[in-house]
């Protein structure tokens, strides 16, 4: 796999403001060593040339793994992840160009707004215990939210762009929360949303005695010798049914109809996040089942299903299920 590319922004002050802390930490972070990953930096003007040099640069070819556009919000006291951009001009002041726009379209006859095409999961896992961060729903109606509307509406206007990971963050001053930590928290966007992001289907199998299946991964994979429920990743455009059938299909030559999603759970491995997703298989019978990818399977019921070692996502699911107890296939 190729090493991850980051392109991070940020701004130099406007205003009557003496400096931008986005300045100064894209400065410092252009002095460390993120590893593989590759990391661009880029200063935009507070003006239109500035807000549109992201997409620009995307629209002539370049292409990033990651975009993270960083900005100075003198209103705010924590780091705000913002949600959403708008297709909107309220300029209340004139950016560095003279230019001040109170109202209009930052481009005609578009959405009204775009949401960040991040993946929220593994980012509220990161930070879910930080109280210097914040989700936001208002970036303002100024260069940083054209900078961000343009960066989005670029992207989801030609889908070779999609794989694109982008988002605005909202800095406070340094003075309320200090550089160090506002930059380590950066670090750890970075390096969250450089992570492998995976989301898996797994079929709940069960026989006439509602024992479940289990199944144990070869020692030529990766995590050989764990135990865990048969299925794998969702490629594009695949529903968890689609997908769950065909991995089935693939793993165990049979040929089912998953039914509802009745388990989540999510997991931050050391090389990636997966989110994984149970389906119901409902009952079936052993003599159809021929194991193609794993070496041994095993019927559990609630009782047994510590025999085996689990993988670190299906552990939470079956330990869950041995105080409650396995699901009714006739239920789901």
């Amino acid at each position: 796999m190729a090493a991850p590319s980051v392109l991070i922004t940020g701004y130099p002050k406007f205003s009557n403001f003496e400096h931008n802390v986005s300045e100064k930490i894209l400065s410092l972070l252009k002095q460390m060593d993120f590893g593989k990953t590759k990391i661009f930096t880029e200063l935009l003007s507070v003006d239109e040339f500035g807000s549109n040099l992201t997409a620009n640069r995307i629209k002539s070819g370049e292409t990033f793994d990651v975009i993270i556009h960083l900005g100075f919000s003198s209103k705010s006291n924590k780091i705000r992840f913002e949600k959403y951009a708008y297709n909107e001009y309220k300029m209340s002041q004139p950016d560095n160009s003279g230019r001040c726009i109170s109202n209009g379209e930052i481009i005609k006859n578009q959405k009204e707004r775009y949401q960040t095409n991040a993946d929220l999961l593994p980012l509220n896992s990161e930070f879910k215990a930080e109280s210097h961060i914040e989700w936001s729903e208002d970036p303002g109606r100024y260069i940083c939210n054209e900078t961000y509307f343009n960066t989005l509406n670029t992207i989801n206007k030609n889908l070779i762009y999609n794989d694109i990971k982008v988002i605005f963050i909202h800095l406070p001053s340094e003075f309320i929360i200090d550089i160090s930590k506002q930059t380590e928290i950066i670090v750890r966007l970075i390096k969250c949303m450089t992570k492998p992001y995976l989301e898996v289907v797994a079929g709940l199998i069960f026989d006439t005695n509602n024992r479940i299946l289990s199944c144990r991964r070869p020692k030529e994979k990766s995590w050989p010798s764990w135990w865990e429920f048969p299925g794998g990743k969702i490629e594009f455009g695949e529903t968890p049914q689609i997908a769950l059938s065909r991995e089935l299909k693939e793993e165990l030559s049979l040929n089912v109809s998953p039914s509802r999603i009745i388990a989540e759970q999510f997991c931050n491995y050391d090389d990636k996040y997966v989110k994984l997703m149970v389906l119901n298989c409902g009952i079936i019978q052993e003599d159809r089942i021929k194991l193609l990818e794993h070496d041994e399977m095993k019927w559990l019921s609630k009782e047994e299903l510590f025999d085996v070692n689990w993988l670190p996502a299906d552990l939470p699911i079956v330990e869950k299920w041995s105080i409650e107890g396995i699901p009714n296939p006739h239920r789901y």
